[in-house]
This record gives C-alpha cells, sequence and structure tokens, in this order.
C-alpha cells in the first residue's frame, strides 16, 4: 500500500490563516514558516501559535522599519542589519585603536548575546525601542571590553609592528598612515576561534603595501623638488630677489602696446626683449641697434651683435633666467595658454629677472597674468591700450575673383595657401607668400615685397599674426575660419580671429581696416569676434611647464634610467602636486621623437637636447637625419654640411632649410661634433634664394602668359 504524502507546511498555514480570519494575501506564508522554524512538509502546529507568531511578526516588521535603526543610534557600538523578511541581525562593533589617540582602527564585530540579546528581542515583540534601554548600554559596554580583552595579546603585537613601520618610513609616516587608515575603515573582522592570527595575516600585506606606497610618496616628493615643480616659482631666486614690477600693456593688435613697452625697454641702463618668433627677435635687434645702444640677438640657432650688450633681443626660449636687467619686455603674453610653447612664456613670466617686467598681449591673458603677479607676491599694473585705426567688417562675402591690391588672403595651411595663390596669380595679380614652413628670411622678403608694391596680393597662414611689418595692407580675407592644431580641425578662436584681423589698416599707412571672408559662412564668427566676444577659458587653466635640464638628470638618476622616454613620461604623470597650479606642456611629439633618441648611447641631457631641437616631428626624413646625428653624437663623430640639390622641388628646398636650421641649432649646443656650421648658413641661403626665386617667378608668370593670351589686356 502507497505511503500517503505529508501535506506541504504551507499549505496547512494557509489553513490556519483563513480559520483565523485573515485574508491569504495579506500574510507571507513562507515567511510564517521559517519563522515558526517548520518543515516543508508536515510542519502541523495549533492555531494560537499562529496566531502568536503573526503578532510578534508584524511588531517584529514595525520596529525593523523604524525602531531598529533608533536604538542602533542610541547605543554606542551597536550594529543592525535588516534582512529579508525584516529578521533583525545584530552585532556589536568594536574599535580596538593600533596607534595612540584612537587612530588606525581595527574593526571588529562580535555577535550580540546574554543578556543585551534578550533585551533586543524584547524590544523587537513590543515595538518598544525604549525598552530596558538604560540595561542595553551597559551590557553591549561589557560585551564591548570583553572583546578588547580577548584581543588584548594580538592587539598589542600588531601595535609593535606597526610602531616598527613607521620608524623604517621615518619622514613619510603620514602617508604610511594614510594609507592604513583607508585599508582598516574599509575592512571588518568577525568574531571566531583564530581571530587573532587572521587579523595578523590580512593585514601583513597591508602593512607592506603602505610601506610600499610611503616610499613612493616620498620618491615623488624628491622628484618634485628636483624638477622644480614642488616649489616652481622659488626655484628663480634672481627673480624673486629682485622685488619685480609687472606691467601688463594690454591691447589688441595695432594698439601700439609693443612700441610703448620697447620705448621703455630702450631707455632703460640694460635690459632684455623677448619675442615668440626668430623673425621679430631679429627686427627688433635691428631697432635697437639703429638707437645706438650696444646690441645683441640670441636664438636657438645664432648669436649676433656686441660681445657684451646692454640691452639683447631673444628668442623667448633663449631667455637668460640669471643675469638682472633693469627692464624686460616679454611679446605676445597670450601665448601663455599654448600647450606646445606656453612653457617658455611661463619660465619667463614667473623667471625673468628684470626691476620692471612688461608684458604685451590680448585682454584674454589678464587672468593669467593676475594670477601669476598674486603668486608670485608681485605688484601688477594693467595699462589699457585701444586700437589706432577702426577695424571695419564687411557684410558681404569677397570671393577670390574680387580680391584687389592691398588684400591679404589668409588660410590655415599650405595647401590651401598654395590654392588661393594659383588662383590669384591666374587672375593677373602679383602674389607674395607666407606660411610656417618658409623660412623667417624668405617671410621677412615676401612681406617686403608686399610692402614696397612690388607683389599687389599677399596669400598667407596665420603666420602674419605675429611679426611682420605689412605695410600697406588695408583688408583681411579670411578664405577659412577652421584650422587643423594638430590634433583636430577646430574653429578659430576668437582671440586668433582678432589677432590676425587685426593686421589690416596699419596706423601711419592706412585710416581703416577692414576685415572679410570669401563666403557667408565665415562672416558672422568673425563679427562675433571683432564684437569683443571672450574666448572661451580653456578647460584646465593652469600654467604649461617643462622640465629642464637639471631637472631631467635628476629625475634620472632618482629613476635609475638611462630612457628619455621613461623620464619625460614619468614627469608628466607624476611631478605635479594635487592642486598645483602648473600643468605639463604638450609631450606626445616629443615622447615619439625620445623613443628614437633612446636607441643612441648619449647622457640623458644630450637625448633631451635632440628630442626638443626644432625639426618636424611629423616628418619621417627629419626624424631618420635627427637618429642620424645622434648616433654620430654618441660615436663622437662629426657630422659635415648636408648635400643640398638646389634643382628640387619647393617642399624639398622647405625641408633642406629645416633641417639646416635644425644643424646650426645642435652646433651651438654640440659645437665639436656640428662644426660645419658656416657651410650650413651658406647652403642654407642659398636654398632661401632658390625659394624666394620660385616664389618671385611662379608669382608673376602665369598672369604674364595670361595677359599675352590674344584679347586679354
Amino acid at each position: 500500500m502507497a505511503r500517503k504524502r505529508a501535506q506541504p507546511t504551507n499549505d496547512i498555514l494557509r489553513d490556519v490563516v483563513a480559520r483565523l480570519g485573515l485574508p491569504p494575501r495579506s500574510v507571507d506564508i513562507e515567511a510564517l514558516r521559517l519563522h515558526l522554524d517548520l518543515p516543508e512538509f508536515g510542519g502541523y502546529v495549533e492555531d494560537a501559535r499562529v496566531g502568536k507568531a503573526l503578532r510578534r511578526m508584524k511588531a517584529q516588521s514595525a520596529f525593523a522599519r523604524t525602531g531598529a535603526a533608533a536604538v542602533s543610534k542610541s547605543v554606542p557600538g551597536l550594529k543592525v542589519t535588516v534582512a529579508e523578511n525584516d529578521t533583525l541581525v545584530w552585532r556589536v562593533r568594536v574599535l580596538l585603536p593600533l596607534l595612540d589617540g584612537d587612530r588606525l582602527d581595527v574593526r571588529v564585530e562580535v555577535p550580540l548575546e546574554g543578556v543585551a540579546a534578550e533585551i533586543v528581542a524584547g524590544m523587537a515583540e513590543r515595538n518598544d525601542p525604549t525598552w530596558r534601554i538604560e540595561t542595553l548600554r551597559p551590557a553591549v559596554a561589557e560585551i564591548t571590553a570583553r572583546t578588547g580583552q580577548t584581543l588584548h595579546a594580538s592587539i598589542e603585537r600588531l601595535r609593535d609592528a606597526i610602531t616598527g613601520d613607521l620608524r623604517e618610513v621615518g619622514a613619510d609616516a603620514v602617508t604610511y598612515i594614510d594609507h592604513m587608515d583607508r585599508s582598516l575603515r574599509s575592512r571588518v573582522f568577525h568574531a571566531g576561534p583564530n581571530l587573532g592570527r587572521s587579523m595578523s595575516d590580512t593585514l601583513a600585506p597591508v602593512r607592506k603595501r603602505a610601506k610600499v606606497v610611503a616610499r613612493e610618496d616620498s620618491r615623488l616628493r624628491r622628484l618634485r623638488d628636483q624638477v622644480g615643480f614642488g616649489a616652481y616659482i622659488e626655484k628663480f631666486t634672481v627673480a624673486r630677489r629682485l622685488g619685480r614690477r609687472i606691467i601688463f600693456h594690454m591691447g589688441p593688435t595695432n594698439s601700439g602696446k609693443t612700441y610703448a613697452a620697447l620705448q621703455l625697454l630702450a631707455a632703460a641702463p640694460t635690459g632684455t626683449y623677448l619675442a615668440p618668433l626668430r623673425l621679430l627677435a631679429l627686427e627688433n635687434y635691428e631697432g635697437l641697434a639703429e638707437r645706438g645702444l650696444k646690441a645683441g640677438m640670441v636664438t636657438g640657432e645664432e648669436v649676433l651683435g656686441e660681445d657684451r650688450p646692454t640691452h639683447t633681443s631673444r628668442t623667448i626660449e633663449t631667455a637668460d633666467l640669471i643675469r638682472p636687467v633693469d627692464v624686460a619686455v616679454i611679446d605676445e603674453i597670450q601665448m601663455l595658454s599654448d600647450p606646445d610653447r606656453g612653457w617658455a612664456w611661463t619660465n619667463a613670466l614667473f623667471g625673468i629677472p628684470a626691476k620692471t617686467v612688461v608684458v604685451c598681449g590680448s585682454d584674454d591673458a589678464l587672468a593669467a597674468v593676475r594670477r601669476a603677479a598674486e603668486a608670485a607676491n608681485e605688484s601688477l599694473e594693467v595699462i589699457t591700450f585701444v586700437r589706432k585705426t577702426p577695424l571695419v567688417l564687411l557684410d558681404k562675402p569677397v570671393p577670390l575673383e574680387d580680391v584687389e591690391p592691398g588684400d591679404a588672403v589668409v588660410a590655415f595651411s599650405r595647401r590651401a595657401v598654395h590654392e588661393n595663390r594659383e588662383i590669384l596669380v591666374a587672375a593677373g595679380h602679383s602674389v607674395a607668400t607666407i606660411y610656417g614652413a618658409l623660412s623667417p628670411e624668405v617671410r621677412r622678403a615676401e612681406a617686403a615685397r608686399f610692402r614696397t608694391g612690388e607683389a599687389t596680393v599677399l596669400v598667407t597662414t596665420d603666420a602674419i599674426g605675429m611679426g611682420l611689418n605689412l605695410g600697406p595692407l588695408k583688408r583681411i580675407v579670411f578664405s577659412a575660419t577652421r584650422k587643423w592644431d594638430g590634433v583636430g580641425e577646430r574653429a578659430l578662436t576668437n582671440s586668433e580671429i582678432r589677432q590676425i584681423a587685426g593686421r589690416a589698416g596699419r596706423f601711419g599707412h592706412q585710416d581703416v581696416g577692414y576685415v572679410a571672408a570669401t563666403d557667408a559662412v565665415g562672416i558672422e564668427p568673425i563679427r562675433a569676434a571683432l564684437a569683443g566676444a571672450p574666448t572661451a577659458p580653456a578647460a584646465d587653466t593652469r600654467f604649461f611647464v617643462r622640465p629642464d635640464l637639471i631637472a631631467i638628470r635628476s629625475v634620472a638618476e632618482e629613476m635609475r634610467t638611462a630612457s628619455l622616454r621613461e623620464v619625460m613620461t614619468h614627469f608628466a604623470r607624476s611631478t605635479f602636486y594635487a592642486g598645483s597650479p602648473f600643468q605639463p606642456s604638450a609631450l606626445d611629439e616629443i615622447l615619439d621623437v625620445a623613443k628614437v633618441i633612446d636607441r643612441a648611447a648619449l647622457p640623458i641631457e644630450e637625448k633631451f637636447a635632440f628630442s626638443v631641437c626644432p625639426v618636424n616631428r611629423r616628418d619621417e626624413i627629419a626624424i631618420a637625419m635627427l637618429e642620424r646625428w645622434a648616433q654620430a653624437r654618441a660615436t663622437r663623430t662629426t657630422v659635415p654640411a648636408l648635400r643640398a640639390n638646389l634643382s628640387g622641388e619647393l617642399d624639398y628646398q622647405e625641408r633642406t632649410v629645416r633641417l639646416a636650421s635644425a644643424y646650426l641649432w645642435l652646433s651651438r649646443r654640440f659645437p665639436e661634433t656640428f662644426d660645419d656650421d658656416e657651410q650650413i648658413r651658406a647652403m642654407r641661403g642659398r636654398a632661401n634664394a632658390v625659394i624666394e626665386k620660385h616664389l618671385r617667378e611662379t608669382a608673376t608668370r602665369k598672369a604674364e602668359r595670361r595677359r599675352s593670351r590674344p584679347g586679354v589686356r
């Protein structure tokens, strides 16, 4: 005969609930079974017991919602967790400090037991968080004390171990304690038979890691001190001793701000002018010499003029941060925000040792200059300059076929400049050409052709924004308002538009300057910029900085590496403390070059010099040449002058000039290796002459052919 199957307990309980007159859906039957501790099948129970259990569950549920938290809050160390079905799990958290002053607490949780457990159960049954609360507090305190006594020996061993660690890390104890504290706060130990051993075993790797972190923090602090960015401002000791006065000549292009600064410079017994470009340095060196001053010029490639000049004109990267002068002029101060070259302006602004520092630039730089003066605790006077001639935006586009003599057409790539040039030459214009790949000598010659009227129209990139005397330029025509910045294509900033547009209508040549765009799309961004709309602030306004040779050597020694790439990577990631007003300059291209230069067995400071040598880092041929030069330096082999093919294409001649300039730059640093500088200068001069000849001939040849055709006048 088959055995009768036992009835499910939940069905039995549903019948009881029905007999008690309760709606079946109002009771969690499974929770009731668990509360009564009944089996899944055959759990027969009296109705009275079920009724009592339901009342207890209801009270416990209400107590779980509000009362339990109130009890936990009012009794130190008492913790409660509300589990499923409003079941309450009570624990006592015991804090056992590993350092004096109740620091570095080990958190241990033990279950509630004895009188304390009975009291919280009674509170739940009554839904009364005040029931016997005064008895509960000392009961919990007794559990806490008993736990401390039980673990006393284990805690003392841990205290001794940590005291030893602190002696070992010494001055880096704060970092060790901070790491240990963070780790301990995230850990809770639970009571068990081997709790003391468990704590020791668990915290051993934590202690080891804390010591490593402390040593690393110490190393980073030493690196920051050696690199100079932990106390960057103070490292310019000569400048700090002078109590410098900073004057900001703030104004747009063609406002006379730089002219006024140069007047102050020329009137001073000693001074220096810091230029953004070699061309500007040359022009102002000549200007100082023409005034009868004992003048000199220093760039990365050459030194000209008097042996011991009273006044020097320099490219900003060559600023002398040691020899004091009376007046220093820093031009184009808004370049502070440039990720690639901004470090040089930062160095000059904080470090040039001059009693009076005159900075010239647009109002976009005011906030940065003010922050620098405050950080260095130096006075700042702002003198505002206004444009000397009005600047008028034309409401209608000026296509290339409507370009007139005296216009400059601006594009933002070499290719676009040559395309515009072809169109304008074909239209009968004589065209001068300026773009960044041309040497300063050629740019200067092309500007002179336009200024004297030999060329009637100028095609250019934003290279005209700084340092060229363009005389009769009456109108700037933007053929684009977007540019490639090495990362991606972006819209011109308002500051960039104003800088370029401001070259129109030079005071003394024109009464008004005009600005236009070749299409309607370009008009509105130009209008907004000329109306004075500020350039959107950068997401990160910290000053850009770059390590010097002393810093590079110190970091390499600390890291015990000969790899420049490793040193520069570490510099970019790790040498800036939290809240620092400084950030690393753009280093991606330098890191790419460093990877190549690391193949040469050179001292780290020489590798750094090669990595910042001014070559086109996107030109594979130039990088290959740079590596060959570095290998020659490593083997102490002299590098002969380049052989140039003067019949090569224009881009070949441009590369030749750039490589010659790089050779001369290296010859100033390693004259025994790059000793053919006279030959290189002559070769560069010949290549420049070929480029200028090409630009002159192609500026008119097509126009002459066009005029020679029948029916063309």
